[in-house]
């Protein structure tokens, strides 16, 4: 699947700031520390899932900044969209599902 330039930009806006996370905070800051990232289209639906596993104790930010607003609003609002974020015992999770036309794709089989 291709992905536009503004899906493609918005997409790694959010990678970015939850791969920089996990490295400092989460799953990959240390040796045990596992993420999945899963991506489906169903019924003209995009959703992208990434979620964190075996890190250390995940407890919610004290503040939001720029890096949640991306991960919360953002991303979201630019893909005709919604994301969803949790802090769970097991791991961080974020999740974008948004119209698959928003995505500026073209499927190739």
């Amino acid at each position: 699947m291709l992905l536009g330039p503004e899906a493609a930009q918005n997409i790694g806006m959010a990678l970015h700031e939850l791969a920089t996370n996990a490295a400092k905070y989460g799953a990959l800051s240390n040796g045990e520390g596992r993420i999945a990232i899963n991506w489906s289209i169903e019924g003209g639906r995009f959703r992208l899932e990434w979620a964190e596993r075996d890190g250390p104790a995940v407890e919610p930010p004290s503040r939001k900044g720029f890096g949640s607003t991306v991960l919360t609003s953002l991303v979201g609002a630019s893909l005709s969209g919604e994301t969803s974020l949790s802090h769970d015992a097991s791991g961080l999770r974020w999740t974008l599902t948004c119209p698959s036309s928003a995505l500026g794709h073209t499927m190739r089989v």
